[in-house]
């Protein structure tokens, strides 16, 4: 369960001439408010994303990007001011995440050549259902 907040937060409340009053308020936050943003729209974007693209795995611990390409060309632009691979590659690995290795057995199949390609990410607190 998510824990609450409370945090003091200046907010407009009239305008007199030229200057804006303002007066300090107190709001409820849940942890998930206080989440970095780009975690909050990294999870955002694997929950909206078309599962053709990049989902959750099928326990939710970890996240699977199945095309690469296509995520940096229309997904990533979507949620941040660029479209690099690797630059989203480098905020998640300074966020604590980690590349999860594909198996190194080597069968030859079309299946197995379509996920070689995959990129899996895992963070402990990172997952499915669990925005917070």
């Amino acid at each position: 369960m998510a824990s609450v907040q409370y945090k003091s937060i200046k907010v407009p409340t009239t305008q007199k001439g030229n200057k804006k009053m303002t007066k300090l308020t107190t709001i409820k936050r849940k942890d998930s408010d206080n989440a970095p943003i780009f975690l909050r729209k990294t999870y955002h974007m694997i929950n909206t994303c078309d599962a053709t693209v990049a989902s959750w795995s099928e326990n939710g611990t970890t996240f699977v990007v199945k095309d690469p390409e296509k995520f940096a060309t229309k997904i990533i632009p979507q949620f941040f001011k660029h479209n690099n691979f690797s630059s989203f590659v480098r905020q998640l690995n300074f966020y604590g995440f980690r590349k999860i290795k594909s198996d190194p057995i080597k069968l030859t199949s079309p299946l197995n050549d379509a996920e070689s390609k995959y990129w899996r990410f895992r963070h402990e607190k990172f997952l499915k259902g669990r925005p917070d």
